[in-house]
């Protein structure tokens, strides 16, 4: 048994029948999963770095995830969620029994760490601070092949 396999017939059997699998969502789908949704729980062993894990703490979920690739950057364990280490079912178990309020805490903290660095003010000013440094006279100069506006 693949460990993806055994992680979800351990979340199966630990949720009693509160879980379900969906398949492939589109985007719009996997908002109303996660709207619906106490935490999000990606148990994988190999991801990058995973834009779910960011569309669930940006809706106030927390996450359950493994030290896999790019999740360490994204889940601050004991803050926004937790991490656990991949193939260790106990971990996980112990986890998905958390408390609710211990829960929404946790989405709280996750939503405000994700607006501190992934926020439309933030995204500006990481852009506008790349433009300077890619153009410190301040001039602008139209680009050579620019058609002029009329």
């Amino acid at each position: 048994m693949t460990t993806s396999i055994a992680y979800l017939a351990l979340i199966q059997s630990t949720l009693g029948g509160h879980d379900r699998i969906t398949g492939f969502q589109s985007g719009r789908g996997v908002r109303k999963e996660l709207r619906v949704a106490r935490a999000l729980v990606l148990p994988s062993s190999a991801e990058g770095l995973p834009v779910v894990i960011v569309e669930a703490m940006t809706l106030g979920r927390p996450v359950i995830s493994t030290y896999a690739a790019g999740m360490p950057d994204l889940v601050e364990p004991g803050r926004s969620g937790w991490l656990v280490p991949a193939g260790v079912v106990e971990s996980l178990t112990e986890i998905l029994t958390a408390d609710p309020a211990e829960l929404e805490r946790m989405g709280q903290a996750g939503t405000a760490r994700t607006a501190e660095q992934n926020g439309i003010g933030t995204e500006v000013r990481k852009l506008a601070a790349l433009f300077a440094d890619a153009n410190p006279s301040g001039r602008h100069e139209p680009h050579p092949n620019a058609v002029a506006a009329r």
